[in-house]
């Protein structure tokens, strides 16, 4: 063993450092005790600073030197702290120089067991373990020692009984801590809020509260481990596990143990008399306090918490589900509310960390959507994602729900269903069972529902307030503002296993289906307040009526579900809020069965429409057809004619425009022979669209004028003002630019009074462009960005993409070529993606002209020439003669500087156009 140990050992102090020798008494010369005292505290930190430089250095028994040297840094800071509130100087010199010689062999120690010598250290491993017993036996004795004075102050009080822990006035107990959480992020500024408090404050008394599964633990573990809490409560940081626990007097006995008091006749008063006898700070996390205090015996809780809460140098924090803080306590200001969901960038990044999987974005955000930010329920799928895809997951989790969110054995912490469970189970809802009710009614509505109309909503539930403001106590359900709502994986699971029914789920029935006739003022000046409403409730509806037409619905109810979602969809389609596919194919799938041809056919008909406005124009295709078929085979001329116009649009958008012509035409002829004027007003429409984009400008007008004529005089302003924004193209494109503003701008207008935000993304588009034509670029930027970003919130693919490809032409005509390419190539991709060949083929030739201008002639003129195919291809003269007038530029530039090859790549391509394209 070695020297200075063996004299431990013995009795004898050891003088490794002069200064922890005791040799005359001072204590009648304060001055002399006061220079005592500065250099105790400098050896002081000098052994510390040592001992933390040492204490992952050993080769052998590292980690039992790394807790040696812990406890000993503790004990140094426990002791400095102390000596900050302690009017005894000779007490705190006498405890001080302890520890110096017992810190100096330590760190002698530390350096003994990092030599690098293998045969010694060989030598030295079975002595080891004694040494270390016998430095934790002189630090335990430094303790014992500092707290003669303390235990001889308390044996003369009337509470004499009551014993004392062995651990001094700066010391409390080993208390072992949950380990610092390594996957954690989105929560810095909740962290920073609660360690805030804790340093600023005497006592801060806090509480962590939200849903099961939000991270409420891991929050406040966070916070246990934070190095600032850390320097202020040292070692006298104590946590407790509630969990299990049903009453105060659990967590009596739980710090009893913590403390080995559990043998004591008076236990609640040996426990607070020795938080009481501390002087420094001490912190109390009880973690998952809801299983105490949602109990029969919250009251004895609460009072137990005061007490806590009254030690003066105590700061007290809970994590507890639920929004409700208990009462009795003086919580600190200010006041922290309830966990959030995590933010996308934050669940992003644990799914990574935990998955370690490079998968693309899109793919993992979508899968992630499911699950509403809830942090137990992406650290689970995340687990899932060690062996699957992101779009495996999401195809698993369609039919598994919250099953496929577990891992291990089912506890809280592993299995989102058994946390949910816990919530369930508690006593708050086993009093309320209207809230179990009203929670699976909830669970239909995505978006929640605005607590204000709970009760004309679901006459039947006799105190919907109750019952809302008990979902919200426990966390079932949250409150954003005036509406109530339930995360996605609560609602999966309570769909799966408590699904709403009775008379309950027949009143929300009632209540959506006369929402969605609260839609029908479409193109009208209050059209746009529908909007709005339609914005807000779109979600709840399709769930509703999803959920409906699944039930199945009986005979009696099929006509008024299906005029609900005939109009559901047809005001998603119009005003491009929502997406009513699912809804339609549900729909479609059910009439069929019961044999509703036509309500069947009239499904297929809104489908295609929707399908078309997702350019997915195959589908649209294959849907509309089979309407078309379906009115033919029972007589429905109208619906027959509205699908052959249907089909008609399809084929103009794909500039597929003969066969766009043909089925307009004929669309035209059915129209007006059955007296139907708006029908025949919106074939004219689009056969002057399709003019318009053969660049047919004089015939394009006229078709354009009769159709808007025409919806005037039925009152049809909205297809007006369609008209007007196409025939505001048509004087862009002659550069009639000063008719064409105000001609796009009153368009916007009509657009924007009704809230058709499509339509005014069109118009903004095209003012743009015009600004585009007139070289007027920082405006055309921001015009057709602010286009651009319409187009993206509603959904509209094709709009996006052309406004991407009008911005690559601005960076073009700029000399910005590097930052042209990269737009166009993403607006080429888009239209390929889509199925839209005009569009791509537009960028393919201004990437041929960038190539020109950059004097790249040979690959230049391969995608001019590549442009010239797909405009062949399409039809398109006036593109193609575009391609003629940059391969002349070229021409003549190449000539001029002699460029043989070029000249001659230019020549054959030009051979290659028609003769009226290259004229």
């Amino acid at each position: 063993m070695d020297v200075h140990l063996q004299n431990a050992a013995n009795g004898r102090p050891s003088n490794l450092n002069p200064s922890a020798a005791d040799p005359t008494p001072i204590e009648a010369h304060p001055e002399r005790l006061k220079e005592r005292i500065q250099q105790l505290k400098k050896d002081l930190l000098e052994v510390r600073s040592q001992a933390l430089q040492l204490s992952t250095g050993a080769k052998m028994k590292q980690k039992e030197c790394e807790v040696l040297a812990r406890r000993l840094v503790e004990m140094i800071d426990d002791g400095i702290q102390y000596a900050s509130t302690s009017a005894d100087i000779a007490g705190v010199r006498n405890r001080w120089a302890e520890l110096v010689s017992v810190g100096t062999d330590v760190v002698s120690f530390l350096r003994q067991s990092a030599e690098k010598n293998v045969i010694q250290r060989a030598l030295k491993r079975s002595k080891m373990d004694d040494d270390i017993r016998a430095l934790h036996s002189r630090l335990t004795n430094v303790i014992q020692t500092a707290n003669m004075s303390m235990r001889s102050a308390l044996s003369r009080s009337p509470q004499s009984r009551t014993p004392i822990a062995a651990r001094g006035p700066w010391q409390l107990p080993n208390c072992d801590l949950p380990p610092k959480p390594q996957i954690f992020f989105g929560r810095e500024s909740e962290v920073d809020v609660l360690v805030q408090s804790l340093v600023d404050n005497t006592a801060a008394h806090l509480a962590v509260l939200g849903p099961g599964g939000m991270g409420k633990t891991s929050t406040a573990t966070t916070v246990l481990h934070h190095d600032r809490v850390v320097r202020k409560f040292s070692s006298r940081r104590i946590f407790v596990s509630c969990e299990g626990i049903t009453s105060a007097h659990g967590i009596l006995m739980a710090l009893a143990k913590i403390f080995n008091l559990t043998n004591h006749e008076d236990c609640r008063q040996a426990v607070l008399r020795l938080l009481s006898s501390i002087s420094l700070p001490i912190m109390l996390l009880l973690d998952n306090l809801e299983s105490a205090w949602d109990s029969n015996d919250q009251t004895a809780v609460e009072e137990f918490l005061a007490e806590l809460a009254n030690i003066r140098h105590l700061s007290l924090m809970v994590t507890m589900r639920g929004t409700i803080r208990p009462s009795r306590v003086d919580w600190t200001l200010p006041v922290t509310q309830g966990l959030q969901p995590l933010p996308l960038d934050a669940a992003r990044q644990i799914f990574a960390t935990i998955s370690r999987r490079v998968e693309p974005t899109s793919d993992v955000d979508k899968l992630l959507g499911l699950l509403d930010g809830l942090p137990l329920a992406i650290t689970l799928m995340a687990f899932q994602g060690q062996t699957s895809t992101a779009r495996e997951l999401m195809k698993a989790y369609d039919t598994e729900k919250t099953r496929l969110l577990r891992r291990g054995r089912n506890r809280r912490l592993t299995s989102v269903e058994v946390s949910i469970e816990v919530s369930l189970n508690c006593l708050t809802m086993q009093e309320h069972p209207e809230a179990s009710e009203l929670l699976s009614i909830l669970c239909l509505l995505p978006d929640g529902m605005d607590k204000r109309k709970l009760a004309e909503a679901l006459p039947s539930v006799e105190s919907p307030g109750e019952a809302a403001r008990t979902l919200e106590q426990v966390a079932l359900a949250s409150g954003h503002g005036d509406r109530l709502r339930v995360l996605s994986p609560i609602r999966e699971f309570i769909l799966v296993r408590k699904p709403p029914n009775g008379q309950y789920l027949d009143d929300l029935r009632a209540y959506v289906t006369q929402l969605c006739f609260r839609t029908g003022d479409f193109g009208t000046t209050s059209g746009k307040e529908s909007v709005e409403f339609l914005s807000l409730e779109f979600g709840n509806i399709n769930s509703v009526l999803l959920h409906f037409w699944k039930a199945p619905p009986d005979a009696y109810n099929i006509p008024q579900l299906f005029a609900a979602t005939r109009q559901i969809a047809y005001s998603s389609h119009t005003w491009s809020r929502g997406d009513a596919t699912t809804l339609l194919g549900e729909a479609v799938r059910r009439l069929d069965v019961t044999q509703h041809r036509y309500e069947a056919a009239e499904c297929r008909l809104r489908l295609g429409d929707v399908l078309q406005r997702r350019c997915r124009y195959a589908e649209a295709i294959t849907m509309v057809e089979e309407a078309q078929l379906a009115f033919e085979a029972i007589g429905v001329p109208l619906g027959a004619a509205q699908c052959a116009l249907r089909l008609g649009n399809v084929l103009r958008i794909q500039s597929r425009y003969t066969e766009a012509v043909a089925m307009l035409e004929e669309a035209k002829l059915a129209f007006e022979a059955i007296g139907q004027r708006l029908g025949a007003a919106q074939c004219s429409q689009s056969l002057g669209n399709i003019l318009r984009m053969q660049c047919r400008d004089t015939e394009a007008v006229a078709m354009l004028e009769e159709a808007k004529l025409a919806f005037e005089a039925i009152g049809e302003l909205r297809e007006a003002a369609q008209c007007k924004t196409s025939l505001g193209d048509v004087l862009r494109r002659q550069s009639r630019y000063t008719e064409a503003v105000p001609v796009l701008e009153e368009a916007k207008l009509t657009f924007g009074a009704i809230g058709e935000a499509f339509r005014a993304a069109q118009c903004t588009e095209s003012l743009g462009n015009v600004l585009r034509m007139q070289s007027r670029y920082a405006q055309a930027v921001t015009m057709l960005e602010e286009a651009k970003l319409a187009f993206e919130a509603i959904g509209e693919v094709l709009g996006a993409a052309q406004c991407t490809k009008s911005l690559g032409s601005v960076l073009r005509m700029q000399y910005r070529y590097t930052e042209a390419v990269a737009m166009l190539e993403e607006a080429k991709l888009a239209f390929e993606a889509i199925g839209e060949p005009l569009g791509a083929a537009h960028c393919t030739g201004n990437l041929g002209r960038i190539l020109l201008q950059q004097h790249r002639g040979e690959e230049g003129i391969l995608l001019l020439e590549q442009a010239e195919v797909e405009f062949l291809a399409i039809g398109s003269r006036a593109e193609l003669a575009e391609c003629s007038e940059s391969l002349g530029n070229a021409l003549d530039i190449y000539q001029e500087l002699g460029l043989s090859k070029n000249i001659e790549d230019c020549v054959k391509a030009l051979a290659a156009l028609p003769t009226g394209a290259v004229e």
